[in-house]
């Protein structure tokens, strides 16, 4: 179950547009598999998944407050919908009850868009400690395709997604994504997993050797792809997201069984031949992602000429928000003269700034909450010494991070795959980890 609900959110869930006809396949799909999940019995999970699942019914439930109707003389009173009340007046219309969210619809398209991450987690929660590296395997895998997908599409095979998206980023490698920034957020979160594996002690038939040299040239590509996506933000959190994936175990384990001199030089090799990668990129004029960076003008981007205005929107709306979803009419009504261009403002491109706009306090509490709950999981596995359980929380840790700080110049999240992704994270970092006296004792 675990598996078919994956391959379809990763077949049909690679756009956060909410007019994208495959979903039309995916939800039913998500019921469907939520439904067989809650009659088959789980007799071994391998991770008690409380706080994930306790957060994300949180998240559902402020999503759902938004569309409970409120009667005229409260709806009229709440913060930023003065406006909506006075044009109302002013055509003569009577007030009927309405609920917080200004656009409904929308915020029950929301609400609906949360249907894979419970049927992802319901599906995790089942997994048993003997089928936990075949998850691990699965994942792999699904990087592995999706490398081969960005080869296909730079060598111009395929035309932009596998799947026929409206709208998508052309001359782009996305993947399974239509955006490349989102397809590189997701790549790199791979980097944390090819470190966990390398690092997994007894729990592979590959030699430990082997397995280090397969993650060594495995994330070399996975950089390469990520570098060639033409993704601003995929670079710099692909490179944040391997330096933490190096720091999750000290880098004496890369030479373990080896000749001093040997070890030595390999683990230079690790930090010399990335950084030799991406110059030999620059100099053949495939390095996208960094002629970005250097060709734009950063201080004319809409995500950062617009953050006053966003700023007051939110000021307008706190403490309940303008609804989920409701960010593209909503920004259209303060939208200045000056910024108006043939291309239109979707989203915030900041998911901080958008989540407290259309979600308010409510939302930013159930945020708070996740990021504490992973600084807690962080916390408790440094205070551990190095283990599974406490390199997975770490790997766990790092892949979510990766996405949260892709979220803050874009929106990867709102996509259901790397929404899935994000749920895989917090799996990783879900598994109980032993008191530190007792890894102590086990260490010896």
């Amino acid at each position: 179950m675990l598996g078919l609900v994956f391959a379809a959110i990763a077949l049909f869930g690679g756009s956060a547009r909410l007019d994208v006809n495959l979903l039309l396949f995916l939800r039913p799909l998500c019921m469907i598999a939520i439904g067989v999940l809650l009659v088959l019995p789980i007799t071994a999970p391998a991770r008690q998944m409380r706080a994930p699942t306790l957060l994300l019914a949180l998240l559902a439930l402020a999503i759902a407050v938004q569309l409970v109707p409120l009667p005229p003389s409260i709806w009229t009173s709440l913060p930023g919908h003065e406006r909506y009340a006075e044009a109302a007046l002013a055509a003569g219309l009577d007030q009927p009850w309405r609920p917080i969210s200004l656009t409904p619809w929308r915020t029950w398209n929301s609400l609906l868009t949360l249907l894979p991450a419970i049927a992802l987690l319901m599906s995790l929660r089942g997994i048993s400690y003997r089928q936990e590296p075949r998850v691990i395997y699965g994942f792999l895998a699904f990087l592995a395709i999706s490398l081969v997908l960005g080869v296909f599409q730079v060598g111009g095979v395929i035309d932009g997604p596998p799947l026929p998206y409206r709208f998508f980023a052309e001359d782009s490698v996305v993947g399974f994504f239509a955006n490349r920034n989102h397809a590189a957020a997701v790549l790199a979160t791979g980097f944390p997993v090819l470190r966990m594996w390398s690092l997994a002690h007894g729990k592979s038939k590959l030699p430990s050797s082997r397995r280090r040299l397969i993650a060594m040239v495995s994330a070399l590509v996975l950089l390469v792809m990520i570098v060639v996506t033409g993704s601003r933000t995929g670079i710099v959190v692909g490179f944040a997201s391997l330096a933490a994936s190096l720091a999750m175990s000290p880098l004496e384990e890369l030479g373990a069984g080896m000749r001093k001199s040997h070890a030595k030089w390999l683990r230079i090799l690790v930090i010399a031949v990335p950084t030799l990668v991406v110059a030999l990129l620059v100099l053949f004029g495939k390095a996208l992602s960094i002629d970005r960076f250097v060709g734009d003008d950063l201080l004319a981007e809409k995500r950062l000429t617009f953050l006053p205005v966003l700023l007051d929107i939110i000021r307008d709306f706190l403490p309940f928000g303008s609804g989920f979803g409701s960010f593209d009419p909503v920004f259209r009504s303060y939208e200045p003269d000056w910024g108006l261009s043939r291309k239109y403002f979707n989203n915030a491109h900041n998911d901080l700034i958008e989540l407290v706009l259309t979600g308010g306090i409510p939302a930013l509490l159930v945020l708070l909450g996740f990021v504490g709950w992973i600084g807690w999981r962080i916390w408790r596995s440094w205070k551990n010494v190095p283990s599974g359980e406490t390199i997975s929380t770490r790997a766990g840790a790092i892949m979510a991070g990766s996405l949260m700080l892709a979220s803050l110049t874009d929106y990867p999240l709102r996509t259901p795959l790397a929404g899935a992704v994000l749920v895989f994270a917090t799996y990783l970092m879900s598994r109980p980890m032993p008191s530190h006296r007792s890894s102590t004792e086990k260490s010896r």
